[in-house]
């Protein structure tokens, strides 16, 4: 499957689940929003929105976000979630490939939940840790999960590249613990907790711009 053929592939699943991943936040938006809460954060970019089930649990606690998700129809859900339910959210479709269309030290965090793990080149991911970092505030966080080497779907499906499968039509990239340092330049790791989420093994990192 050619890469740009992706925000298809979730335009699909959107059209057909609105809420795919589930109605409630992820467990691991909830042990963010605790540390947000704690060092008063007010605004936070989220990577790879999906349907919104994280955004909105932080916009319902007061928090601003900014997100963007490849899928059109996963952008048009949020938008008018949150423009029903009165939330500060403000969605975008995006090809993250491309850059972040944010000024300089914008954020106080970057929240991203298994973003990290679709189709991208280790060059790629490699620039968006970059442009993660330029767009964030000085000493803000970045708290991101991926999959690990340990999820069930590891070594399954069709080999697209080293460490990367095509499964059953999703391309995932699963990682290896000592692989994230690999993209951490400029951060400062506060902690990397194994987890779990049906389907998926993850790796969830905290961080730190340095």
């Amino acid at each position: 499957m050619k890469r740009e053929d992706h925000s298809k592939v979730w335009d699909r699943v959107y059209s057909g689940d609105r809420s795919f991943f589930g109605e409630e936040p992820s467990a691991f938006s909830r042990m963010c929003y605790d540390l947000m809460k704690k060092s008063n954060m007010k605004k936070v970019l989220e990577l790879g929105c999906g349907h919104g089930r994280d955004c909105v649990f932080f916009a319902s606690r007061g928090i601003e976000v900014e997100t963007f998700d490849y899928s059109k129809v996963a952008v048009k859900i949020v938008t008018t979630h949150a423009r029903r339910s009165g939330l500060r959210i403000n969605a975008m479709v995006l090809d993250a490939k491309k850059g972040l269309p944010y000024p300089d030290a914008t954020f106080d965090a970057a929240y991203s939940h298994m973003f990290f793990s679709m189709h991208f080149t280790v060059k790629e991911l490699k620039f968006l840790f970059s442009e993660v970092k330029r767009v964030l505030k000085a000493n803000g966080f970045h708290f991101f999960s991926v999959r690990s080497r340990k999820d069930r779907f590891y070594g399954k499906g069709k080999k697209i590249d080293d460490n990367v499968y095509d499964v059953s039509g999703f391309v995932l990239r699963f990682f290896a613990k000592e692989e994230i340092m690999d993209f951490m330049q400029g951060f400062k790791i506060i902690r990397i907790m194994e987890g779990e989420e049906e389907p998926a093994s993850l790796y969830l990192i905290f961080s730190k711009k340095s």
